[in-house]
Parts: C-alpha cells; sequence; structure tokens
C-alpha cells in the first residue's frame, strides 16, 4: 500500500466508509425486521378477528340438534351437559363466555347440567324459561302444554301463570294442587325433586309430585299414563308413530292410565277402543280419529 493509502487522511476515510456501510446494513435489517413484525402483528390481529367474528358467527347461529319420528338421540355438550332427545324432538343450542342457552323448539329431552356458577344454563320451551347450574331435569312440550319435571338438584321455572295474590318465589306446593286464581299473573316457581309443573295457556300452573321414573320412561321405550286425558296421551303415542291419533269431542277429557310401548298406535287404539266408550275410524289422510261412542258406553 502506498503512503497516500497509508495516510491518516486515508485511513480516517476508509474507516468513515466501513462505518457507513454498517450503519446502513443495521438500517435494512432494522426495516425487514419491521416489516416481518408487522406481517406477525397482522396476522396475530387476523387470528384474533377471525376468532371474534366465528364466535359472533356461532352466536348468531345456534346448534340445531333433532330426531326423526321413532328416533333418539344424546347429545354431548362442550361443557359436559348431555341432552337426550326424544322423538320428533328439536334442541337449539347457544353458548358464550357467560351463559348456556339452549331452546326446546318442539318434543321432549332431558338435560342433565354440568356445574358452572359462572355460566347459567336456561332452557327456554315456549314462553317458560327453565334456570339451572347443576342439576337434571325433563322438559315435555306437549302442544300448547309445557310440562317441566325436576329429577335431581335445583331448578327455577320463569314466566309461570300464578294468582296475583300470592308472592314469587315460591317453592314446593301442596301435592296435585294447581295455584289457584281468576287472574293470571307471571312469576318464578322453585321446583323440589319430583317435582312436576305443568302450564297451560291461560290458565293457572300446577305442581304436583310425579314419578321419575315415569316422566323418564320415554328412554327406554315406553309410555307411562296414570289418570291422563285421553287428548293428551293419544298425542304422545303420536310422537313415535307415522299415523297420528285425533281425539274429537267429549272423547278428549276421558282419563286413561296404563303403560304402552312407543311406536305401537295400533295397539294404543286397540286398547282404548276397548276399555273405553271411544269408537276408532280411519280417515283417507291415514289418520286415526277417536270419539265417544254414540250411547257413552
Amino acid at each position: 500500500m502506498g503512503e497516500e493509502g497509508a495516510s491518516p487522511e486515508a485511513i480516517s476515510a476508509r474507516v468513515g466508509a466501513l462505518q457507513r456501510a454498517r450503519r446502513s446494513g443495521r438500517r435494512r435489517w432494522r426495516a425487514r425486521s419491521g416489516i416481518w413484525k408487522a406481517v406477525a402483528a397482522i396476522g396475530v390481529i387476523g387470528l384474533l378477528l377471525g376468532a371474534f367474528v366465528g364466535w359472533r358467527w356461532t352466536d348468531a347461529r345456534p346448534l340445531v340438534y333433532e330426531t326423526g319420528m321413532g328416533e333418539r338421540r344424546v347429545v354431548q355438550l362442550a361443557d359436559g351437559s348431555t341432552v337426550s332427545l326424544d322423538s320428533s324432538s328439536e334442541v337449539r343450542v347457544r353458548y358464550s363466555a357467560d351463559a348456556r342457552q339452549l331452546s326446546l323448539e318442539r318434543g321432549q329431552a332431558r338435560f342433565e347440567v354440568a356445574h358452572d356458577t359462572g355460566r347459567p344454563f336456561t332452557v327456554r320451551a315456549g314462553d317458560q324459561i327453565v334456570v339451572a347450574t347443576g342439576t337434571a331435569f325433563n322438559i315435555d312440550m306437549l302442544g300448547p302444554e309445557v310440562l317441566v319435571t325436576l329429577l335431581d338438584g335445583r331448578i327455577t321455572v320463569m314466566n309461570v301463570p300464578v294468582d296475583t295474590a300470592e308472592s314469587a318465589p315460591r317453592s314446593g306446593r301442596a301435592s296435585g294442587s294447581a295455584i289457584p286464581a281468576e287472574q293470571p299473573s307471571s312469576a318464578s316457581v322453585n321446583l323440589t325433586p319430583g317435582q312436576q309443573i305443568v302450564i297451560r295457556p291461560a290458565t293457572i300452573a300446577e305442581v304436583k309430585p310425579v314419578s321419575a321414573s315415569r316422566a323418564t320412561a320415554w328412554e327406554t321405550g315406553q309410555l307411562v299414563f296414570e289418570d291422563e286425558p285421553l287428548s293428551a296421551a293419544a298425542a304422545r303415542v303420536s310422537r313415535y308413530s307415522g299415523r297420528r291419533i285425533a281425539v274429537e269431542g267429549p272423547a278428549a277429557d276421558l282419563r286413561i292410565s296404563g303403560v304402552f310401548k312407543a311406536g305401537d298406535a295400533g295397539g294404543f287404539v286397540d286398547i282404548v277402543s276397548r276399555y273405553l266408550p271411544v269408537s276408532a275410524r280411519s280417515e283417507s289422510s291415514g289418520e286415526i280419529t277417536l270419539r265417544t261412542t254414540p250411547d257413552g258406553v
């Protein structure tokens, strides 16, 4: 290297150039690093946004479980709760961070609720709402009627027609007694295990004792009737058969007791016609109509 190259000025110039090159390299690296960090941040934001949109989508469109004619199904929910669906039934499930909301649209179902006090478990059936945290209960939607049976634990049934003169909430009414009233009002009713509340439109709710095995006999393919109106019994039998059984006139109020096989509409009609003052007629539509006999015997 010549003297000019070894001079302090030249060395200083080379050092300055090297330092400038290094600083420029660091700036380019920081720029690239910043770009990748920005890309990563955008990716994280995208994931969070996707999760939020997905949650909102789930919240807006609940999961739907249903059964066909003669079908039964047990559904395991995300929190460990289970829903056992009877024939021709439908339930909708919507879970969020602070609530478990279900809706029984039709039919009958048994609910086994996983305990979680931070997320109340509610089931809407018609105008009624059943609130529970960790318990087991059965809901039967029979036409306009709603029957709620508590099997274990504790539940509160809301929007129940009760007497305006009586206070609410209440629990454990006298066995088999209706709540008398002239002007029904809505309130909440607490049930204890072995109690069933029967809710009918424009009438006062009735709380009565009931056998848990009877209330859930449908899970084993049996229908147990105990002094039940013929119209209600026929509606239950129709749930399991392709042939609907209709009851007309005074025959609807006749009472029936017995154990029947779910889906055996013909057997039910045969027994009813034999022991009650009714006659059966097969319609062109395939429906079976039950009417009282002309002489009532």
